[in-house]
């Protein structure tokens, strides 16, 4: 399941304090993003899964970049959502 996300702060070290909308409970999470610059007051869509200590797929830091073709081979956790004041972005999650 996603969880959406609003960016309350963004921090050194793209260390990102982020508040769930309807729990109202705070993460903070390193993120990175390329060739998009998320702001104070956007919203994420991200797998709880990658918020979940506990979970396999739990790590510090995440990086994501435009998704340009959906494939079959991606993983629900391996996608997330931007929205800003300006657009909607589907993103992918990038390793290594």
């Amino acid at each position: 399941m996603d969880l959406s996300l609003k960016i309350m702060q963004i921090n050194k070290f793209n260390e990102y304090i982020l508040q769930d909308i309807k729990t109202k409970k705070t993460h903070r999470l390193i993120l990175e993003f390329y060739k998009i610059n998320p702001n104070v007051g956007d919203i994420i869509l991200i797998s709880e899964k990658l918020l979940d200590p506990k979970s396999d797929l739990y790590i510090q830091s995440y990086a994501f970049e435009e998704l340009e073709k959906i494939t079959k081979d991606l993983d629900e956790a391996d996608l997330a959502g931007l929205i800003t004041k300006d657009k909607k972005y589907i993103l992918k999650r990038m390793y290594g």
